[in-house]
């Protein structure tokens, strides 16, 4: 049904494994800075799409239906930017779930790419299931206890990115010289 036979090459994996690495550690050194900057960009880009939105809103051509649809959109965007502003502990609560859903399914992408032949013949199979059983357990203990603060949400997902970074730092440091290693993503 799938055919994950992507993979990256050995630089692409590096730097891939150096940025997750270095953002780990930004997570974890400013877990307060780091969630309050991430609700406040998200409300930045609600309220940025709400006015894009309504540039649009009495543009030439437009359906009256059109027109409604652009409305509730820009509701929509300012209402989520006030909401993170003005709560900002249930939206953390709301973006741990997020994360956490998001991480589950890397893990299974993951866990799911490590049957391919690619990664059999490279023999990078193993780096990819620990990094797939790491992303899954990262992901469910954030889906479990999503009222676990921000600071413990990007402590977590700090920890899972340094982690994830190392794992394929080793993985493409281990590939041999012109050799490939896994993108659990393609």
């Amino acid at each position: 049904m799938f055919n994950f036979s992507g993979s990256l090459t050995r630089r692409d994996a590096a730097l891939r494994g150096v940025v997750a690495f270095a953002l780990g550690l930004v997570f974890l050194i400013w877990p307060g800075v780091t969630i309050g900057t991430a609700l406040v960009l998200f409300a930045v880009f609600c309220l940025l799409d709400a006015s894009v939105a309504g540039s649009q809103l009495f543009s030439a051509g437009r359906a009256a239906g059109d027109r409604v649809l652009q409305v509730l959109r820009i509701v929509v965007d300012v209402g989520a930017a006030i909401v993170a502003i003005a709560w900002p502990g249930p939206s953390a609560e709301v973006l741990t779930v997020i994360i956490g859903v998001y991480v589950i399914l890397l893990g299974v992408l993951e866990l799911y790419a490590s049957t391919g032949s690619l990664v059999k013949s490279s023999g990078g199979s193993g780096w990819l299931i620990a990094a797939g059983l790491l992303s899954m357990v990262a992901g469910v203990l954030l889906v479990a206890w999503p009222n676990i603060g921000a600071v413990t949400l990007a402590i977590v997902f700090g920890a899972y990115l340094a982690s994830y970074g190392a794992v394929l730092l080793i993985s493409a440091a281990a590939a041999p010289k012109g050799a490939t290693v896994p993108d659990p993503v393609t």
